[in-house]
C-alpha cells in the first residue's frame, strides 16, 4: 500500500484476496512500508480479511512493513489477533525487499457499492472487537446498520 491506506483503496485488495481464497490461497501479505496511515474502512477490510482466514487453521494474514502510527491504530481497534504484524519467520520474509521490487500499484477505484462496502468493513471491526462498536456508532448509524446502538443485540 502506497500513501493513506483509505476506503478508496481497500475494495481492489478485498476483491484481489478472495479471488485467490476462492483458488485455495490461504496465506497472505500487506505491505504497508509506503503507507502514512490508514482509515477505518481500510482497517476494517484487513480484519474482514483476518477473520475469515482464521476460521481454517492454515490461513494467516501478515502485516509487514509498519510504521508506530499503523501499528498503534491496529492495536488501538484489537485487530492485532487477526495478524501477524510484522512476523519474523515465514517462507516469504527473507525475500521482502525483492518482492517489494517487483510490487506495482492497484487501481484505486470502486466501481459502485461503497456504501455497501464501508458499511460491511465498520461491522469487521466491531465483529472483531465489540468496543468498536461504541467507536463507531455514528457511522453504523448513518450507514443504516442496526449495530448502531451497541448492546441492542445483545440480551441483558
Amino acid at each position: 500500500m502506497k500513501g493513506r491506506g483509505t476506503f478508496q483503496a481497500s475494495p481492489p485488495i478485498k476483491e484481489i484476496v478472495e479471488k485467490e481464497m476462492t483458488d485455495g490461497r490461504l496465506q497472505f501479505v500487506i505491505d504497508l512500508q509506503e503507507c502514512s496511515g490508514m482509515d477505518s474502512t481500510f482497517m476494517g477490510m484487513m480484519a474482514g480479511i483476518g477473520m475469515r482466514l482464521r476460521k481454517n487453521e492454515a490461513g494467516q494474514l501478515s502485516i509487514m512493513g509498519t510504521n508506530e502510527k499503523n501499528r498503534d491504530s491496529l492495536d488501538e481497534l484489537g485487530l492485532s489477533y487477526l495478524m501477524e504484524i510484522e512476523p519474523e519467520d515465514g517462507p516469504w520474509t527473507h525475500q521482502i525487499e525483492e518482492i517489494r521490487s517487483r510490487l506495482h500499484p492497484l487501481g484505486e477505484t470502486i466501481s459502485g457499492g461503497k456504501e455497501e462496502h464501508i458499511l460491511e468493513c465498520h461491522e469487521n471491526l466491531c465483529d472483531a472487537d465489540e468496543s468498536n462498536a461504541k467507536r463507531f456508532k455514528t457511522v453504523l448509524e448513518v450507514m443504516g446498520s442496526d449495530r448502531g446502538n451497541p448492546g441492542s443485540d445483545t440480551p441483558g
